[in-house]
């Protein structure tokens, strides 16, 4: 069997709306051999699933995108509902990288934006809260619970430890802009330092 059908298989008979269609489905044969039901059983059967697979479907929740014009404010909001819904799916572990991914956000953010330099690690703390995060945890609560833990997909790595990783690397870029944006800072209190430094050490002003 090709590697994809063979996944798509998987992903099916993990899912929940697979599970709950086959529990659901075994009423057919329990009331067929409890007399309550004889001809049709069948289609009565393949209706329990059908009803059990729609009632277990359910398509991830969390927020794919955040509108550029949100405040500070509206941005962590959001962030914290994202990381609401997906940390019930999360090991202790990947829940520390959120709050630690979030706690960069906080700080950063707002001295990004009132500054208007820096570009690219505003675009980068934008993207990652806009996209890359949203689009990491989305695609990763979409997998059934069992394959995600189970179920070797790359480098010899489930998707829960390649998870893992992918919050670890974006921690880390989140704590990078945070050095980057400190320096900044530390550059600017120097070089203001050694502007009054020569402002107030100047002859006519100290004879003044």
């Amino acid at each position: 069997m090709d590697r994809t059908l063979k996944m798509r298989a998987l992903l099916f008979l993990y899912s929940s709306a697979n599970i709950a269609g086959c529990a659901l489905a075994l009423l057919g044969p329990a009331l067929l051999f409890a007399g309550v039901i004889d001809s049709g059983w069948l289609l009565i059967t393949a209706g329990l699933y059908v009803g059990g697979w729609l009632l277990g479907r359910r398509p991830p929740a969390l927020e794919r995108h955040i509108e550029q014009s949100l405040t500070v404010e509206q941005t962590l909001a959001r962030l914290d509902d994202l990381v609401a819904g997906a940390r019930p799916h999360l090991a202790d572990e990947m829940r520390a990288s959120l709050d630690s991914i979030r706690s960069s956000v906080a700080e950063v953010l707002p001295r990004l934006l009132e500054s208007g330099s820096a570009a690219n690690d505003l675009f980068t703390v934008r993207e990652t809260v806009l996209s890359y995060l949203p689009e990491t945890l989305a695609n990763y609560v979409a997998l059934p619970p069992a394959f995600r833990a189970t179920h070797v997909l790359s480098e010899g790595k489930t998707a829960r430890q390649l998870l893992g990783d992918q919050l670890a690397l974006l921690d880390a870029k989140m704590k990078e802009v945070v050095v980057n944006v400190s320096g900044s800072d530390v550059k600017a209190l120097l070089a203001n330092g050694e502007f009054l430094h020569a402002r107030f050490n100047r002859p006519d002003f100290l004879q003044a």
